[in-house]
């Protein structure tokens, strides 16, 4: 993913923190991706745990949830949240998530 898109989506996470529009921990996720809401999103820092990682992937390829790995370690990606230690987020809006998989199809990497 080039930088400048990595950039813009950090920009749109940010967005949805500040607009309360985050998920974070197992169970919350797992119920947001199981949920009916239409466009869903899954974000997953670059050093997330091996087991948690591949139990919210392994949810995501069941129900059809895009995910997206970055290039940032857990404890970037949380102050980008305003958090102490995050490792995996889901955004609820879904107008960022549009512009997201946006940003993504049209220069990024899925």
């Amino acid at each position: 993913m080039h930088e400048s898109t990595e950039q813009k989506i950090l920009g749109l996470i940010g967005l949805a923190a500040r607009a309360g529009q985050i998920l974070y921990g197992k169970k919350s996720l797992r119920s947001y991706i199981k949920s009916y809401q239409n466009k869903k999103l899954i974000i997953i820092p670059r050093d997330t745990g091996a087991r948690v990682k591949l139990d919210i992937i392994k949810h995501c390829e069941i129900f059809d949830v895009p995910y997206i790995e970055i290039n940032k370690n857990k404890f970037e990606f949380a102050k980008l949240l305003g958090k102490v230690n995050v490792s995996i987020i889901g955004i609820k809006n879904e107008n960022i998530v549009e512009g997201i998989l946006k940003l993504i199809s049209s220069g990024g990497v899925l």
